[in-house]
C-alpha cells in the first residue's frame, strides 16, 4: 500500500492509495490481446479461402456437365451414321426376286429377312447406345439423357463368333518374386564330376615350430637290450567282470555271418592264461629291429566287404593302439562334424550308434583313432585336431608351410589336405607343401602332440591318389587307385623300388589305412566299407 501524504485541515494527515496492476497481468493481458487478433485475422483467411473454393468448384461442375453432354451428343452423331449402313447393307442383301419369299405366306406376315432386319435395327438403336449412356450416369454426376426401356425386339440369329482370348500375344514376365522360407535338407545327391583343382592360395603363416626343414631325419642303430628288471609282486586273482553290452545272435545264420565279420577284420578274444605273455612281447621287441629291413609291404590281398554305406565318402576307423578296443567310428562324407560310435563289430552291423560331437568340423577322409583320442583336419585352416574320446578334451595343433585349402588337395580322389597315419613307428602326418606342392610326412609325438621332424619325399602330389604308412615306409597309389607305384622309407629318408596291385579301376576310394595291430588295411571303397591283408617280405 502506498501512502500519500497531505494536508487535512489544521494538521499533516496521511491517505492511503490503492496499487495498480502488477507487470506480469500486463502482460498476460497483452499477450491474450496478440492471441485473439491473430486468431481473428486467421479466421478471415479460411472465409476467404473458403469462398475460392466454392467458385472453382462450381466452375469445374459446369465444365463437367458440358464435357459429358458433348460426348454424348458426339457419341449419337457416330452412332446414327453407322447404323444406317448397317441397315442399307441387310437391304441389299435382300432378293426381292426370290421365289419362295412369294409363297402362300408371303402378303400376310413379315419375312425372316425383315424379322432380321429389326433385329438389327433394335441391336444397333436400343442395346449398344443405352449401356454406353448408362455407364455414362454412372461415372458423372447424375446427367443421364436415356429414356425408359422400349418394348422387347424380336429374337434375333446368332452372330459370329468371337476370337479366342487365350490367343493374344503373351505379356511381358513380371518381377520375380520375394524369396520364400528355407525347406528341410533334402537327401544327398549323388557325387558331381570331379572339377579342376583352383588356384593356389597364399601360404600360410608359419607354424610354432618355424620353418619346415628338408633335412631328412635318419634314425641311427638300435641301442643294446637292457637286462630284464626284477619280477613284481602278484596281485589278487581278479573278479568276473559285468558281461558285455550286446548278446549273442540269436540264430545260426546271425552267428555264422558274425564269426566271419570278426575274422575278416581280425578281431581276438582270447585272454592270455600264462605268464609268458610279457617275455613273448619282449621277444617280439628285440626281434624287429632284425626284421626292419624286411618290412616292406609285399602285396595286398583276400578284399573282403563287411558292409555298405548310405554315402560314397567317410573314414570308418579303430583304435591302432588300444588291443582290448573293440569299438568303431565312422566319420559319414568327408565334411561334418559329428562321428558315430559303434559299440562292437555286431553294433556296427546292426546299425546301433551313439553320436559324438567332435567340437570341430573335420574335412577331407584321412582321420585316425589311436589311444583313445580321434584326429582329424580342421576345416578351412591349417591345422590338426586331437579330441580325446573319453575326457572331451580337444587341442590343436598348425602346419605351417602346408596347403588346406582352394581345392589343392593332397589326396584329390577322397578330397583330402591332411592324411593322419599310424604304424609300428608312432604317429604320422602327410600333407603337401605349399612352396612347391611336394608330399611332406611329419612325424609326430603323442605325449606333447607337437612335430619332431619333417621329411620331404619330393614326391608331387598331383600324381597320388591315396596313401598309407606301413613300417615306417609311405606308399603312394596312382591317379586312379589301382596300384601301389611309389614308396619312401621315411626312417631312412630315400625312396624304396616297390610296385604292387590294389584293386580293379573304378569307382572312387575315399579312404584308405593301416592298421598297425590287425596288420590290414581298412578301406571306404565306392560305399563300400572292406579290409585287405597285407603280406610283407618279412612274411616269407
Amino acid at each position: 500500500m502506498l501512502k500519500e501524504v497531505g494536508k487535512s485541515g489544521s494538521g499533516n494527515g496521511m491517505r492511503e492509495v490503492g496499487e495498480g496492476p502488477s507487470w506480469r497481468m500486463r502482460l498476460l493481458l497483452l499477450g491474450m490481446c496478440a492471441l485473439t487478433l491473430l486468431s481473428s485475422a486467421g479466421l478471415v483467411v479460411l472465409l476467404l479461402r473458403q469462398t475460392q473454393l466454392t467458385a472453382q468448384l462450381l466452375q469445374l461442375d459446369a465444365q463437367v456437365r458440358e464435357i459429358s453432354e458433348r460426348a454424348v451428343v458426339e457419341f449419337l452423331s457416330e452412332v446414327t451414321p453407322l447404323a444406317e449402313q448397317q441397315r442399307a447393307k441387310h437391304q441389299r442383301h435382300r432378293n426381292p426376286r426370290n421365289k419362295r419369299s412369294h409363297g402362300p405366306w408371303g402378303p400376310r406376315g413379315p419375312s425372316r429377312g425383315e424379322e432380321q432386319e429389326d433385329m438389327m435395327m433394335m441391336m444397333t438403336y436400343s442395346i449398344v447406345p443405352v449401356r454406353v449412356l448408362v455407364d455414362l450416369c454412372n461415372s458423372t454426376n447424375g446427367i443421364c439423357l436415356t429414356g425408359p426401356p422400349g418394348p422387347a425386339g424380336l429374337p434375333g440369329l446368332d452372330g459370329m463368333p468371337g476370337f479366342n482370348g487365350t490367343d493374344g500375344i503373351p505379356g511381358p514376365m513380371g518381377e520375380p518374386g520375394a524369396l520364400g522360407k528355407r525347406g528341410r535338407r533334402g537327401p544327398p545327391g549323388p557325387p558331381g564330376e570331379k572339377g579342376d583343382p583352383g588356384e593356389m592360395g597364399e601360404p600360410g603363416p608359419p607354424g610354432e615350430k618355424g620353418e619346415t626343414s628338408n633335412d631328412v631325419i635318419i634314425e641311427g642303430p638300435p641301442g643294446p637290450v637292457g637286462p630284464p628288471g626284477a619280477p613284481g609282486p602278484v596281485g589278487p586273482p581278479g573278479s568276473p567282470g559285468p558281461p558285455g553290452p550286446h548278446g549273442r545272435p540269436r540264430n545260426r545264420t546271425q552267428r555264422a555271418r558274425l564269426q566271419k565279420v570278426r575274422t575278416a577284420v581280425g578281431l581276438s578274444y582270447a585272454v592270455p592264461n600264462d605268464d609268458t605273455s610279457a617275455e613273448k612281447a619282449a621277444g617280439k621287441a628285440q626281434e624287429a629291429p632284425s626284421k626292419k629291413a624286411e618290412c616292406i609291404v609285399k602285396s595286398i590281398t583276400n578284399p573282403r566287404n563287411i558292409t555298405k554305406m548310405e554315402t560314397t565318402y567317410g573314414a570308418w576307423m579303430q583304435d591302432t593302439a588300444l588291443q582290448d578296443d573293440e569299438r568303431i567310428w565312422v566319420a559319414d562324407h568327408f565334411s561334418g562334424r559329428d562321428v558315430k560310435e559303434y559299440r562292437s563289430i555286431a553294433s556296427f552291423l546292426n546299425g546301433t550308434s551313439e553320436t559324438i560331437d567332435v567340437r570341430k568340423f573335420f574335412f577331407g577322409c584321412g582321420h585316425i583313432v589311436h589311444n583313445g583320442s580321434i584326429y582329424y583336419h580342421i576345416a578351412g585352416a591349417f591345422e590338426i585336431a586331437r579330441f580325446n574320446l573319453r575326457t572331451q578334451r580337444l587341442q590343436t595343433l598348425s602346419i605351417g608351410n602346408s596347403l588346406y585349402h582352394n581345392l589343392t588337395y593332397l589326396l584329390h580322389n577322397s578330397k583330402t589336405y591332411f592324411k593322419l597315419a599310424a604304424d609300428e613307428n608312432g604317429l604320422w602326418l602327410v600333407f603337401a607343401s605349399s612352396v612347391d606342392e611336394t608330399i611332406m610326412v611329419a612325424q609326430l609325438d603323442e605325449k606333447t602332440f607337437s612335430v619332431t621332424s619333417y621329411i620331404n619325399t619330393s614326391y608331387p602330389r598331383t600324381k597320388a591318389g591315396n596313401a598309407f604308412i606301413a613300417c615306417g615306409v609311405l606308399y603312394v597309389t596312382d591317379n586312379k587307385d589301382t596300384k601301389v607305384t611309389y614308396a619312401f622309407d621315411l626312417l631312412k629318408g630315400k625312396p624304396v623300388s616297390v610296385t604292387f596291385d590294389l584293386r580293379s579301376p573304378g569307382g572312387d576310394l575315399a579312404m584308405l589305412s593301416y592298421s598297425p595291430k590287425k596288420k590290414r588295411l581298412y578301406v571306404w571303397d565306392t560305399s563300400y566299407v572292406q579290409v585287405y591283408d597285407v603280406r610283407f617280405l618279412s612274411d616269407d
